[in-house]
């Protein structure tokens, strides 16, 4: 029995190949801990985005059980332990498959990389739910009829990854792993969000690298569609497996730091999914490694493209950490590994935290011209007008929305003098509806000159008819 376990894990994860393609595959587990999740309502796993042919028939099979137990417990563990977000994908990777969904290394004692909210042990009454709500509804029937969607979904993600640079980056950076293994996970109902987890067992086995990958475009035939942007996700998402363990080493050198960087920007990281101190080291370490990777595999221009996202994203520290990275590469001798640079790492966030203020707030709209929910617009208007709080970021704006839905716009975009006013020169027609966001999901161009992004806001009016 032990033999059959291992020789189906081996199947699951292979490592990566000598030409460096990287294997991908749609995860029965997975699919079904966030099935669970969409039922139960959390928010992250109903993601407008994640709407598409798959998830109605998920909604097709699955609807009628929102109230099993194992629905009903997961909502009680995301209202009384925070389970959200990366722990449903993080639980499910530390599962043997379907129908029995064993656990892989013991919960007795909390697993090294099984997500500190599920408390190890505390977990197994909802692994008890889980099991009977596969039996129930019959999960693996579902997944098997799925099988032919999945294998296409599977060899779209590999053929994207495999075109990334960054592999051999990791080894260098951080020091190999021999015989770890990486899968990389399509998440067909994860919407825009994307999970760096893995597997790390107590017994000296080979670690694996699981990131899960979101999917929030799709096509015509219904397949998720996997753009450009998904390399550097890639790398973001595996930096994961390697850098979170160094914050976990540092937890008590980094706490203050982290405690006021945290503060300082508490709501957004909230909204993002980041809601504890140390989660936000864990992104800040990986996103400034990441600026290292893509300088490093891509040049000058990738870099600064991924510096200014991380600002557009509220993480106005990462690019100055990012260029004191530079020092850990130029004296290899000095610092032979990531972890014997974290002290200064430690060092530099403690100055960053000194210098932020309390609570950076996030910009806000004033004034639209012409007004938000108008219906009587004057077809002739020329110019639309945006009026923020503060000065913005110059040459950095996100008009969100279908091409159809926007008004033609006919000229370059400018702020005035003070930074606070954006015209935008557009041509509307008559007897129309106009509608799209100021900032999205995932482009995030207004931002206040402090670092700090608009939160999306819908905008919507209407010409009258000549």
């Amino acid at each position: 029995m032990l033999a059959a376990l291992l020789s189906l894990w081996l199947c699951l994860f292979p490592r990566l190949t000598s030409a460096g393609k990287v294997d991908a595959r749609v995860d029965e587990r997975i699919e079904l801990v966030s099935i669970v999740a969409r039922l139960a309502g959390l928010r992250e796993y109903r993601m407008e985005s994640s709407a598409s042919a798959y998830s109605r028939r998920v909604e097709e099979h699955f609807g009628a059980h929102r109230d099993h137990p194992a629905v009903r417990r997961l909502a009680a563990l995301h209202s009384e332990s925070g389970v959200s977000y990366d722990a449903l994908p993080s639980l499910a990777l530390h599962l043997g498959p379907l129908p029995d969904l064993v656990e892989r290394v013991s919960f007795e004692a909390a697993p090294e990389r099984l997500d500190a909210r599920w408390n190890g042990a505390a977990a197994r009454p909802f692994l008890v739910d889980l099991r009977d709500f596969a039996r129930a509804t019959g999960a693996a029937e579902f997944f098997a009829s799925e099988r032919a969607f999945y294998s296409e979904v599977s060899r779209r993600l590999s053929e994207r990854l495999s075109e990334s640079r960054a592999l051999p980056w990791f080894d260098d950076y951080f020091g190999a792993r021999p015989g770890a293994s990486c899968v990389a996970i399509a998440g067909l109902l994860c919407g825009g969000m994307n999970y760096g987890v893995g597997v790390r067992f107590a017994d000296g086995r080979a670690e694996e690298f699981a990131p899960v990958f979101g999917c929030w475009e799709w096509d015509e035939r219904g397949f998720p569609k996997f753009g450009a942007s998904y390399l550097p996700l890639f790398a973001h998402e595996l930096c994961h497996s390697y850098t979170n363990r160094l914050v976990d080493a540092f937890e008590r050198e980094l706490a203050a730091p982290a405690a006021r960087i945290h503060a300082s920007c508490a709501d957004a990281m909230k909204r993002q999914g980041y809601a504890t101190p140390k989660i936000v080291m864990y992104e800040t370490l990986v996103r400034a490694c990441v600026v290292r990777c893509r300088l490093a595999t891509e040049g000058k221009s990738a870099a600064k493209e991924q510096a200014q996202a991380e600002l557009e994203a509220h993480f106005a520290w990462v690019p100055e950490l990012a260029n004191l990275l530079s020092e850990y590469e130029a004296d290899r001798e000095r610092f032979p590994d990531l972890r014997a640079f974290l002290p200064r790492i430690v060092e530099r966030l403690t100055a960053i935290a000194e210098r932020l203020p309390e609570a950076a707030r996030a910009p806000q709209v004033v004034a639209l011209v012409p007004a938000n929910a108008a219906t009587d617009v004057d077809p002739m208007l020329t110019l639309l007008h945006i009026t923020f709080d503060r000065p913005m970021r110059d040459q950095s704006w996100s008009l969100v929305g279908a091409k159809s839905d926007l008004p033609e716009i006919t000229g370059a975009l400018s702020y005035d003098e003070s930074r606070k006013v954006l015209t935008v020169p557009i041509r509307l027609q008559p007897g129309r509806t106009y509608s799209f966001s100021l900032n999205g999901e995932r482009h995030k161009g207004f931002v206040s000159a402090e670092g700090v992004a608009l939160e999306p806001l819908p905008v919507r009016f209407s010409t009258r008819a000549r």
